[in-house]
């Protein structure tokens, strides 16, 4: 047997290894159970009535909507179109623009989050692969991030899992994922106050 083959042995056999296992598996456990509980509660009636109150106060409604779309982790909720509404309305379109990209960022907290309490759960799943391979160096996450959160697109997720599994800055996930939502949400008023 080769010394690597014994380290092999006694790290599986490890209590606290197996420990570290199991809370992690705990942890994306309860964030899961989290994320659906929100997601059902974002799909009842009330909860709808309440995101159309927040689309009449402008400003902390496109921040909390924002943030309450984008807290869920792999549960998509499609926000967009009304965000598009809600910032096409408002008197300074930029500064709606970036209390939407704050609220949003600080949602995608929670698969950053997730991401980085779950390193053994999430590093060996396909799509956390592929996004790792894209983040190999601070500069290229930065650049991933930034593109995968300036466009509308059900991936974002999975960068955020991967980012906190690389444990990838934390500014740096803040300043690429902030700097692509506004982008995005800039284009997103001015689109709307020329429509509308």
């Amino acid at each position: 047997m080769t010394e690597a083959d014994e380290l092999d042995e006694s790290d599986e056999s490890d209590p606290n290894r197996r420990r570290r296992v199991v809370l992690t598996v705990l942890g994306v456990a309860g964030v899961l159970a989290l994320n659906l509980a929100a997601y059902l509660a974002l799909t009842q009636p009330a909860a709808q009535e309440a995101i159309e109150g927040l689309a009449r106060v402008i400003y902390p409604g496109a921040f909390l909507l924002a943030f309450l779309a984008n807290v869920t982790v792999l549960i998509p909720i499609p926000y967009n179109g009304v965000l598009l509404a809600v910032l096409g309305e408002a008197p300074l379109p930029w500064l709606a623009a970036a209390l939407a990209a704050l609220g949003s960022v600080l949602g995608e907290l929670t698969g950053y989050a997730a991401g980085r309490a779950g390193r053994v759960a999430t590093a060996a799943t396909r799509p956390v692969t592929w996004a790792s391979e894209r983040m190999g160096s601070t500069r290229r996450a930065f650049g991933f991030l930034f593109l995968v959160a300036a466009v509308p697109n059900p991936l974002f997720d999975m960068a955020g899992l991967a980012a906190g599994t690389l444990r990838i800055p934390l500014r740096v996930f803040l300043v690429a994922v902030f700097l692509g939502r506004l982008l995005r949400f800039l284009a997103f008023a001015y689109l709307g106050v020329a429509v509308g």
